[in-house]
């Protein structure tokens, strides 16, 4: 950096301070999204890209609830920014705390991207066709006896059957979907030639399988992480600096394009849909391809915002649960010592006469700990977060980038729910990795 460059960033700061002030005279809302953009910059100034990218998530979620307008809209979306700002900052602030813990403790030093200590090919490709025999299995035993929702006329309702016959076993089996998703794509991207056509194949396989639930996060979940990964290391396709060369860039332009073409088949889902939001939606946006995709924009990036906003309008009628959403994940077997409770239940009363549940990562820590303990419980959260994803940040094997991919997303769906929270599933993908990283280990 240039003497240049350094008087202009040292001016920014202070620049950044009285705009926000501005800003907060005629509008808080506005004030506070500004702030989290500058925290965006900023951060990614200081390349750390995966905070930079949570911090652009959250702003766009701040503009979708003041911008686009949608069915759900009410004005506690609007009022409640400057309370979720505050929630967010004490994650974001330590995220980068988690990053200088992990730097203390012995993470690797900061440099080039670091080049990927692949397992053997053979064992690679036994490996990928055991995932792919278990999320078979897992689709037979999901789907049996019903159409998957994908290729049904009306989608929500097919997906309401399979969540009222679903169970802990096949939901685990089926995140072979999602670990098969990542590796692939990862190996596709970081190849040439044959390699590369092959690793596209699985990729294909794999994503046609996830989607088969009619779920967008279903198919984001495996892909998102692996580009998150393959931006970060060295290979064929993906360069050690993140916006040299075109590689990158066409990364990127596919990552959009992949999100791009979530939102339209969510506006179709939703308009192939029946219910009072379903009715309105069709009402308000017709078969127009382009609007009905700025709705499920709207919708996948504001509605939990709206719900948190109506559930902190009324916190003060929810007495704290002290630790029962935070273990809802663990399902029945920890209802005998904290509770039953039902988040789904109660954002779905939020949001009548719809039917909307989460309400971001700020719910459940509210719920159970009140307004003070659900910044110092998001704190520790950032922390965690920091520390993982900077301890991994360099690493060589495949196994560890794409864990860092996985932390790296669900922190940014923070903007939607908690999802470590709320499904267990996740965890099969923990011994997923891990075979993936003794493979390697006994390659090499």
């Amino acid at each position: 950096m240039t003497a240049t460059e350094r008087r202009l960033w040292s001016a920014a700061i202070p620049a950044c301070a009285g705009v926000f002030l501005l800003l907060l005279t005629l509008d808080a809302g506005l004030a506070v999204t500004f702030a989290i953009a500058a925290g965006a910059v900023f951060a990614a100034r200081q390349r750390m890209w995966a905070l930079a990218l949570c911090a652009a998530g959250w702003v766009a979620a701040f503009l979708a609830v003041r911008l686009l307008a949608g069915p759900y809209d009410s004005w506690a979306g609007p009022a409640v920014l400057p309370v979720l700002a505050v929630y967010v900052g004490a994650f974001l602030i330590a995220w980068v705390g988690g990053r200088r813990i992990a730097e203390r403790l012995g993470a690797p030093a900061a440099g080039a991207r670091p080049t990927l200590a692949w397992p053997s090919e053979t064992r690679l490709r036994l490996y990928l066709l055991a995932v792919l025999a278990v999320a078979v299995l897992s689709a037979v035993l999901r789907f049996r006896g019903i159409m998957p929702p994908l290729l049904d006329d009306n989608p929500d309702a097919a997906r309401q059957v399979l969540r009222e016959r679903s169970n802990i076993v096949v939901g685990l089996l089926s995140e072979a979907w999602t670990l098969g998703m990542s590796i692939s794509l990862l190996r596709a991207l970081t190849s040439r030639g044959g390699r590369l056509a092959l690793y596209l194949g699985a990729t294909a396989v794999f994503t046609v399988g996830a989607a088969l639930g009619a779920s967008k996060n279903s198919v984001l979940v495996g892909l998102v992480p692996a580009i998150i990964a393959v931006l970060s290391v060295r290979g064929a396709v993906a360069r050690p600096k993140l916006l040299t060369g075109r590689a990158p860039i066409a990364i990127l332009l596919a990552g959009v394009a992949l999100v791009g073409a979530m939102v339209f088949l969510g506006g179709q889902r939703t308009l192939a849909g029946t219910g009072t939001f379903e009715d309105e939606f069709r009402s308000r946006y017709g078969d127009n391809a382009i609007t009905s995709s700025a709705g499920s924009l709207d919708l996948s990036l504001s509605s939990s915002v709206e719900t948190f906003g109506r559930l902190w309008a009324q916190r003060e009628t929810q007495p704290p649960e002290y630790g029962a959403y935070s273990l809802m994940f663990l399902g029945s077997r920890a209802e005998p010592l904290v509770g039953k409770v039902d988040l789904y239940a109660m954002t779905s009363e939020l949001s009548l006469p719809y039917y909307m549940n989460t309400a971001t990562f700020v719910a459940i820590p509210l719920l159970d700990y009140g307004p003070v303990g659900a910044a110092f419980f998001l704190a520790l959260l950032g922390l965690a977060v920091g520390l993982a994803e900077r301890r991994l940040e360099f690493s060589t094997g495949p196994a560890q980038q794409i864990a860092r991919g996985f932390v790296v997303y669900f922190a940014v769906f923070g903007i939607y729910e908690l999802y470590p929270f709320i499904y267990p599933t996740w965890l099969a993908l923990v011994p997923g990795l891990w075979v993936l990283h003794r493979l390697g280990r006994a390659a090499t």
